[in-house]
C-alpha cells in the first residue's frame, strides 16, 4: 500500500507545473478573490496598512506577517497580504513557506518504497527486537468533562430542535395526571 501511494504521489508531483501544491494555489486564489475591493496604503516601504475587511490589517512584507494572524499561522499569504504584494508588484507565491513549493513535494515522494518479498513467517528478527516490550505512552486524563463518544448526526439536531412538539406530556408524580406536575399539583392525595 506504502508503495502504491508513493508511486502515485510521485506522479502527481511530477506532473504539477505550478510553483506551489494543488491545495495551495486554491487557497490563494480563493484569497485573491477575497481581496480585490481592499485599500491598501503604505506605512514604509515593506509595511502596509490594508481596509477594506471587517477590521485594519498592518502587513509586513519583508518579516511575512499580518495583524490578522492567518499568514503567521500558516505561513500562507493572508488576502491582506496577498493584496500588499499585489501594489508592490510582489508575487504571492513568493510569500509562501517553502514547505508548501512544488520542488518540496517532489522531494518528499522521491524515494521510492520496495515492497517486501520475504513472507512474514521467514523474517530475521533480532533477539533484542523481538524481546522488547512496547508499552502505550503513559497519558493522564484531560481535566473537565469528558466529550461524547458519539456525535451528533443532522438528524439528531432535526429532532432535538423539534422536541417539544413531539415529546411526551409530563405526569406529576404525585397524582399521576398530566397537564402539571408536583410542586403545582392541588389535589388532595
Amino acid at each position: 500500500m506504502m508503495t502504491r501511494w508513493f508511486f502515485k504521489r510521485r506522479t502527481l508531483s511530477s506532473k504539477h507545473k505550478h510553483p506551489l501544491t494543488v491545495a495551495v494555489e486554491k487557497k490563494i486564489d480563493r484569497r485573491i478573490e477575497k481581496g480585490k475591493k481592499f485599500q491598501v496604503f503604505p506605512v514604509s516601504d515593506d509595511r502596509f496598512l490594508v481596509r477594506g475587511d471587517t477590521f485594519e490589517c498592518m502587513v509586513d512584507l519583508v518579516r511575512r506577517t499580518c495583524s490578522c494572524g492567518k499568514f503567521d499561522l500558516m505561513k500562507i499569504p493572508c488576502r491582506h497580504a496577498i493584496k500588499a504584494a499585489f501594489i508592490v508588484g510582489i508575487q504571492a507565491h513568493t510569500l509562501t513557506d517553502d514547505m508548501y513549493t512544488t520542488a518540496s513535494w517532489r522531494s518528499i515522494y522521491e524515494e521510492s518504497i520496495n515492497p517486501i518479498s520475504v513472507p512474514e513467517d521467514a523474517w530475521i528478527v533480532p533477539s533484542h527486537v523481538q524481546q522488547a516490550k512496547v508499552l502505550p505512552p503513559e497519558t493522564r486524563r484531560a481535566a473537565g468533562r469528558r466529550k461524547k463518544h458519539r456525535y451528533e448526526t443532522v438528524d439528531d439536531k432535526i429532532h432535538l430542535s423539534q422536541g417539544t412538539q413531539t415529546s411526551k406530556r409530563r405526569k406529576c408524580s404525585r397524582c399521576g395526571i398530566e397537564g402539571h406536575n408536583w410542586s403545582t399539583c392541588d389535589r388532595a392525595i
